[in-house]
């Protein structure tokens, strides 16, 4: 059956391999051209440098790399080769290339555009193309890459741009020892000796081929989304990225030309309505030739509302046990009238709250997505986790739609919508929760979060962290805390161990009670504990980020620590002993920073400072 993976055109961590074949894929879907390849577990520098080699001495470059050896031969006497005409995301990626390959060992690369020259780093498809190249590049699907040496050059390629691109930030990542941790702060970790060995092979290819991490700086930095590897074309137009006709999701108010009004939804069994919203879908592709998929999807509701209780919607919502059987018929039948003109475009729809639940019968059409929404789910555990009676329905429905639909994507939700400010303690669940996602056979991602204002509560970590996750869903936990701890030290500074202990504590606090995104997560996390002991608590989560800020060497890493802190003050003013204090020194920090919004679409009144309540 036909899947997804057409919509990418075919884009490394670490690891010593005699031959160049992919990493391990994923049980054989039915077609060959549709297999997704999984990520093994990335190794860090540190971990590939052989003992000898740490004995090692170097003379000191004062440089974060002393010594840097591609096939045995110093970095130093590389050049590059990039493919003619190259597309504007490689050529920006070569910038990147050029401008970190010089701070981490001193040597600037230029490009040789005459003959080759003796050892040449090669980007893209050129004529410098072996035979060991091309085969690693046909075993590329999606946006994958390949990382290749032979005979003293090193190839970087993918089959469309943004798999050369991302061959580019890995080799960046990797080698080179960069992190791409935020808008304003980009770090070369120290790593004296690097070496790629002769012969060294990775083929790459995601297990999801649509990556969303909508969290503000995402949202609104191109170039950081390129570099963590986000490929969705509502963020990111590049070859290789997913694009959308039309809106996002909620689209139905705009393809009946209906006031969207949060829990109405339009009969779907009027054959007006579905001949209208069948003509502006047909526009909006038309308008947008390059668009891939097109959402016909139910406005947005509360936890209450239904759809369209008509006696023909009523008829067939009860035929299949779910108000998704009459929304499933109206998006196939849309489906199925669209493909002779779009034959390469997907139809997507919300498995959204009142339509979660998968239909007895019907099947989602072949070029149909279903995205499911983990709105009711708790974040304080795992959503795997048997004992956790809010996750035990949602496990449930993906395993049903898993069994029954091909093109699943998943919403996922990785804030508190009601208090931006307050602490949201999922890291300890994130990894879990993505490697959930993708055992059930999810090819797309969107996690959202704070979009709308810069984040005083880990908004830069934990976009971080799960631009990674979606990169490598199969990552370990000792490879997640690693990531993390690099964040941590890089972007806070001498401090971060102090952090890292109130990441620990509030993350075990939340796991006494179950956390909501619309949740006072102060109380759930000291619902447990006595009334007299919640005021400490408090206090003491707020020591830890002044010791992180009195340790704090640098400006930026000072900065860094005074905007995050913002959630233990939060917490502080509802519960700790200098309220007043502590409220106006939110709002102090807000002002400073840019962080606007207190709350989804709520922005902060200024002018109402210091007022109890006026924060959530």
């Amino acid at each position: 059956m036909k899947k997804l993976s057409f919509l990418m055109a075919l884009l490394m961590p670490l690891s010593c391999l005699a031959a160049c074949t992919p990493t391990p894929e994923t049980p054989a879907p039915e077609t060959p051209e549709d297999s997704i390849a999984s990520e093994t577990p990335e190794t860090t520098l540190s971990e590939q440098t052989t003992e000898a080699e740490t004995e090692e001495t170097v003379p000191d470059t004062g440089y974060p790399i002393d010594l840097m050896q591609i096939g045995g031969v110093d970095f130093s006497a590389f050049s590059l080769c990039v493919q003619p005409n190259a597309a504007e995301g490689i050529t920006m990626a070569i910038e990147y290339l050029i401008e970190y390959a010089e701070k981490a060992t001193g040597h600037k690369l230029t490009v040789n555009e005459g003959e080759p020259a003796a050892h040449e780093i090669v980007i893209g498809m050129t004529d410098r193309d072996t035979k060991a190249v091309k085969e690693a590049r046909a075993q590329i699907k999606n946006d994958g890459y390949a990382i290749l040496e032979e005979d003293g050059n090193l190839y970087i390629t993918g089959n469309c741009t943004s798999g050369t691109v991302y061959g580019i930030v890995t080799f960046l990542e990797d080698f080179l020892g960069v992190r791409f941790y935020a808008t304003d702060y980009t770090v070369v970790r120290d790593n004296p000796i690097v070496r790629v060995p002769a012969d060294y092979c990775k083929v790459y290819s995601p297990a999801f081929i649509a990556r969303d991490s909508f969290w503000h700086d995402l949202e609104h930095d191109q170039v950081l989304s390129i570099q963590l590897k986000d490929n969705s074309g509502y963020v990111v137009q590049m070859e290789g990225g997913i694009s959308y006709a039309g809106p996002f999701v909620h689209t139905f108010s705009a393809l009946t030309g209906q006031p969207h009004e949060i829990g109405k939804q339009p009969c779907l069994t009027d054959e007006q309505i579905y001949q209208t919203v069948l003509y502006r879908v047909k526009q909006w592709l038309r308008e947008n030739p390059r668009a891939k998929i097109v959402s016909v999807s139910q406005n947005d509701s509360a936890a209450e509302h239904l759809g369209c209780q008509c006696a023909n919607c009523k008829a067939i919502d009860e035929r299949e046990g779910t108000p998704m059987g009459s929304l499933l018929t109206f998006v196939n039948r849309i489906a199925n009238d669209i493909k002779d003109e779009f034959p390469n475009v997907y139809v997507d729809t919300l498995a959204y709250r009142y339509t979660r639940q998968a239909p007895k019968t019907i099947k989602p059409a072949d070029n149909v997505i279903i995205r499911l929404c983990s709105i009711e789910c708790c974040f304080g555990h795992p959503l795997d986790d048997e004992s956790c009676e809010q996750n035990v329905a949602f496990k449930k429905d993906i395993e049903e739609w898993s069994a029954i639909c091909d093109n699943l994507y998943i919403w996922d939700y990785t804030t508190n919508f009601m208090y931006y400010l307050a602490p949201f303690p999922n890291l300890g669940v994130l990894r879990a929760n993505v490697k959930f996602f993708k055992d059930h056979h999810v090819i797309g991602m969107f996690e959202q979060g704070n979009y709308q204002s810069s984040s005083g509560e880990f908004g830069e970590l934990r976009a971080y962290l799960l631009a990674k996750l979606l990169w490598n869903p199969d990552m370990t936990e000792e490879e997640y805390q690693r990531h993390m701890n690099e964040f941590l030290q890089d972007y806070y500074g001498a401090g971060w161990e102090n952090i890292r202990a109130y990441i620990d504590t509030t993350t075990e606090a939340a796991t006494h009670n179950h956390v909501g995104i619309y949740d006072s997560i102060p109380d759930m996390m000291m619902q447990h504990m006595d009334r007299n002991q919640q005021a400490p608590f408090a206090e003491e989560m707020l020591a830890l980020w002044e010791k992180a800020l009195e340790e704090a060497q640098t400006e930026a890493h000072k900065a860094h620590v005074e905007k995050s802190m913002v959630q233990a003050y939060y917490m502080a003013q509802l519960k700790g002993k200098n309220r007043k204090e502590y409220l106006n020194r939110i709002y102090d920090i807000c002002e400073k920073y840019g962080i606007t919004y207190y709350r989804e679409g709520a922005p902060i009144d200024f002018s109402q400072r210091g007022k109890p309540g006026s924060l959530g």
